[in-house]
């Protein structure tokens, strides 16, 4: 039987189609969905639902449960809406943390005891959050525009600006993710042809600033929970940002590891608790 996870958030909703009782291998389908402007975070989700049944069916199989984990601050209630318009099937919704826990500890990067940190760079902002390691319970959260996915192309934006390049932020997000695998790369003005190098260097320098606030953040979580934690773990399509995890080792003297296809997490952990629904056969919120 196959399962379907999405993760849902500001810019849209991430999914992937597994096997019930496979669901850490690599996934049988995925997709990604952009949240239109105006459109509230219910319609992704819904188009990726029903773009990956529409591959199960494609391959001869049916979606046996699904599950779609949210950022706090969204209204369940929105997605549970949309759901129940559009499929017959119910649909279990999750906090998108448990969903982040959950994956990290059947990776086994979770250490089995303490408190671990989750650094989330999603497009709109960060998600950080302190949580006990073995029982999964929350000890602090914050939410921060500061550091983001669109602050980060932002930034890129206003440097190549300073060399005379002007870039869309569509451009710019281009850029941020091929320095992810490339020590530098060319930019171009569409207008006048004009082109700057932007290297790993630069985009290191951009970010310093605001990765450090973000340091700052989280040490002031850790002193309010009276924690300390052991781990930082970056989640979330910003992660990939080539000097986000030494910066932060530096700024907080502790461990940072970056979670295997960070982007992806919340939604294989929805496809874990999808597996998990179906087999105790689940109902009802």
């Amino acid at each position: 039987m196959l399962v379907l996870g999405v993760s849902a958030g500001a810019s849209g909703a991430r999914a992937v189609l597994a096997h019930s009782d496979r669901p850490h291998r690599e996934p049988m389908a995925r997709c990604d969905v952009r949240r239109r402007p105006g459109a509230d975070v219910g319609e992704p989700v819904m188009s990726a639902i029903r773009t990956l049944r529409a591959a199960a069916v494609d391959q001869g199989d049916l979606v046996g449960a699904t599950a779609v984990t949210l950022r706090t601050g969204i209204d369940p209630f929105v997605v549970e809406n949309a759901t129940a318009t559009t499929t017959r099937q119910h649909v279990r919704v999750f906090t998108e943390t448990s969903a982040q826990l959950r994956y990290l500890r059947f990776t086994g990067l979770l250490p089995r005891t303490g408190t671990v940190a989750l650094y989330d760079v999603g497009s709109s902002g960060l998600s950080l959050c302190v949580a006990d390691s073995a029982s999964g319970e929350v000890l602090a959260s914050r939410r921060s525009a500061v550091v983001g996915g669109d602050q980060f192309d932002r930034l890129l934006q206003d440097h190549v600006a300073g060399n005379g390049i002007r870039l869309d932020l569509a451009v710019c997000r281009d850029v941020k993710e091929r320095l992810a695998a490339e020590r530098l790369t060319t930019v171009a003005d569409p207008d006048t042809g004009a082109c700057t190098v932007v290297t790993n260097n630069d985009l290191a320098a951009l970010v310093r600033p605001v990765v450090a606030h973000s340091a700052s953040l989280l040490r002031t979580m850790a002193t309010q929970s009276r924690t300390a934690p052991s781990l930082v773990v970056l989640l979330g399509g910003g992660a990939g940002v080539p000097s986000l995890q030494a910066e932060l080792e530096s700024a907080l003297r502790i461990p940072v590891a970056a979670a295997p296809e960070p982007a992806a997490v919340s939604a294989r952990g929805a496809v874990i608790l999808a597996a998990a629904d179906s087999a105790v056969g689940t109902r009802g919120w």
